[in-house]
């Protein structure tokens, strides 16, 4: 079986088979951290075997031979891992390289462990993207949350990582301790500034066990409700795609361990947080659309494409009762059209007005 490098169907984006180290390498743990719940119950030593067991029961799943497959180091700090541990997993990574059933490898680690030495070995074993764990540029919010490093350090290791030239991603948090939303959005002005290839957004989740859960329990913090958390999503959606800046996840894959009773305490947790916030983004922009639009017109026609439709509907239909509700006296008429590009909302009315708008930036 042999990798076809052709733009996979799935929209360009790659098929990541994560492999968790568990706080491997990481110097302390920051208040918000649990990864037995947050990645699931992976044992704490990574053997050769489980490697192999994981990488290829995903190689067996993939249909799609054109897509490009990535192996991706998660849950600690990769490049404070020994450096000959570390040429010990990209070599376990590399062979499938070289076998020709995996394209690259990419790691995420801190951002105050990045320095030109580690980013040769990097180069040298097959990484081609480094995903930062930034979380914030508030200074106090990053010393609250015990990150070790203020924001300074994200930059200054942007920077190298862009002259090493490799891929680039952003951790971003929402809702962390002490941060506001004038906090966050300065953490996107920030982040835009730097240009990062991609960016991830967690709103913050309080897992027991955790010093987040005792400050929870402590009436000291307060998460976010579901509706605000999707409301600073969105905010993150709109700049950072306007900027260019693909935006690969929002919100934690749930794992067992957090369907678990005792394993969420408290936070805006939700099983499709993605799903909800990109329906917001429609419903906003469709909503601008509909300004052009009286409300005493008699018929209304979106015209999407078949991948947005859902999107544009809202969770049980929620976009749609909301735009009725607008135009109560109006058929609205919803078309899927296989000429229309993803990310493009189409309106007509019943005189032949066109407007349309595109949304960049689908995850």
């Amino acid at each position: 079986m042999k990798i076809d490098n052709r733009k996979a169907k799935n929209n360009g984006k790659p098929l990541i088979i994560p492999v968790f180290i568990m706080n491997k390498g990481c110097p302390h743990q920051c208040i918000f951290c649990n990864q037995k719940i947050s990645a699931g119950n992976y044992p704490q030593e990574l053997t050769k075997n489980i490697f192999k067991t994981e990488v290829e029961s995903y190689l067996k799943w993939n249909k799609d031979k054109t897509r490009k497959v990535e192996i991706a180091f998660y849950g600690g700090n990769f490049t404070g891992l020994d450096p000959a541990y570390q040429k010990e997993l990209l070599w376990w990574a590399n062979s499938y390289i070289q076998a020709g059933l995996v394209n690259s490898v990419r790691i995420s680690t801190r951002p105050d462990y990045i320095t030109g030495d580690k980013l040769i070995l990097l180069k040298e074993n097959g990484v081609t993207t480094v995903e930062i764990g930034a979380q914030s540029f508030i200074d106090e919010v990053l010393k609250f949350s015990q990150r070790g490093h203020n924001a300074a350090v994200i930059s200054d290791a942007m920077m190298l990582l862009k002259d090493y030239d490799f891929q680039t991603s952003l951790h971003l948090m929402v809702g962390l301790p002490k941060d506001t939303k004038e906090g966050f959005t300065y953490s996107l002005d920030k982040t835009i500034e730097l240009k990062p290839d991609m960016v991830r957004i967690h709103p913050v989740i309080v897992f027991s066990g955790t010093i987040l859960a005792e400050k929870f329990f402590q009436g000291i913090y307060h998460p976010l409700e579901l509706s605000h958390a999707v409301e600073l999503s969105c905010l993150a959606w709109e700049k950072l795609s306007a900027a260019g800046i693909r935006i690969i996840r929002i919100g934690l894959h749930l794992t067992k361990e957090m369907e678990n009773d005792n394993g969420v305490l408290a936070g805006p947790i939700h099983p499709s947080l993605g799903s909800l916030v990109l329906s917001s983004v429609f419903y906003n922009r469709t909503i601008k659309l509909l300004d052009n639009i009286p409300h005493e017109t008699p018929e209304i026609r979106f015209h999407l494409s078949d991948h947005d439709i859902s999107s544009f509907r809202g969770l049980k239909n929620a976009n749609i009762s909301a735009i009725k509700n607008l135009y109560p006296r109006t058929k609205i008429v919803i078309e899927s059209l296989t000429r229309q590009k993803p990310g493009v909302i189409s309106v007509a009315d019943d005189k032949g007005k066109h407007v349309s708008t595109s949304i960049s930036g689908i995850l």
